[in-house]
């Protein structure tokens, strides 16, 4: 009876914490997880959550410590030290998950130039639509055809430091037009007959650096036109404003889904970025993270893993 008891407590804390998680899929938590770690924070729960759900199925097959000697002392330290091992064991499965995403990401993009229809890996000058024109960044209003926000808050809700309370991005539609001189980098260099693909930054998921940042008193009115396109009401004692920009002509990579006519589409297998910065810099960062993730995934599940089969008796 205490072995099904403590099955059952496993599986409460299980959903709890799943439960507890939820609250991460909204919208501005979603896009600057995103923008921070590179990976979609959707597949990064599933993976931690069926990590979770094999480490209970495995605990249930096995003779975890139900009952260690010692009395309540000695349970806190066992069951801690088996709470540890799946976390280690499900931070290692997250990583290798993130891995694998960034690391097609950046497969995509080494492959060079495609051109549309189908999935299209675009690189060149951004350039606006010849019904649009730039408009200012909504916090510090420089001329831009893309840009990426942030709004930090300070000691907020009682929380210590800075946290993230918004964050979004925007843009006019662009015209990806690739660069065809002589000078250029052979990772951006393109055909001569290659279609210029087009994109609405609305749709896309936008990966610019926050290059430039503002701290004030919370009291104190929110710069540029950043109120009427948010609430900036986030709490605490100090707020800081974070925003990057891509300029007119500024180079930039696009990944996504196009139509015959090179306009990236929302509703394509692949989801739109846009990203700052020639291919070949893009491709860098995206591998460089992709690395980290999968040798920090593998090191965790190396040492973790044997670790809790051996602590629930499998091993």
């Amino acid at each position: 009876m205490s072995e099904v008891r403590a099955l059952v407590t496993i599986l409460v804390v299980f959903h709890v914490v799943v439960f507890a998680v939820a609250p991460l899929y909204s919208e501005h938590r979603r896009r600057n997880a995103r923008r921070r770690f590179r990976v979609p924070l959707r597949p990064a729960v599933t993976a931690w959550t069926m990590a979770l759900v094999g480490c209970v199925l495995l605990a249930a097959v096995g003779d975890p410590p139900y009952d260690p000697p010692g009395g309540r002392g000695e349970f806190r330290a066992v069951w801690g030290w088996g709470l540890l091992l799946v976390a280690g064991t499900t931070v290692g499965a997250v990583g290798i998950v993130g891995g694998i995403h960034v690391g097609r990401r950046a497969l995509r993009v080494r492959t060079g130039w495609t051109d549309p229809p189908g999935e299209t890996v675009a690189t060149g000058r951004a350039v606006p639509l010849a019904e649009t024109e730039p408009e200012p960044s909504p916090v510090f209003e420089r001329t831009a055809v893309c840009w990426a926000w942030t709004i930090e808050g300070y000691e907020r809700y009682g929380s210590a430091g800075w946290t993230t309370a918004r964050s979004g991005s925007g843009g006019v539609p662009i015209r990806i037009e690739p660069a065809t001189d002589d000078a250029a980098d052979d990772d951006t260099a393109t055909s001569d007959d290659a279609r210029a693909v087009t994109i609405d930054p609305d749709i896309a998921h936008v990966d610019v650096p926050l290059s430039e940042s503002r701290t004030q008193p919370s009291d104190a009115p929110a710069p540029g036109r950043l109120a009427s396109a948010a609430d900036t009401d986030v709490g605490g004692s100090k707020h800081r404003f974070n925003e990057g920009v891509i300029a007119p002509g500024d180079a930039v990579t696009v990944v996504g889904d196009a139509d015959a006519d090179g306009r990236i589409r929302d509703d394509g297998a692949l989801e739109p970025q846009l990203t700052s910065g020639d291919r070949s810099a893009v491709r860098r960062r995206l591998e460089r993270c992709a690395v980290g993730y999968l040798l920090g995934g593998v090191a965790c599940l190396l040492v973790f893993l044997p670790a809790y089969l051996s602590w629930i008796g499998l091993r």
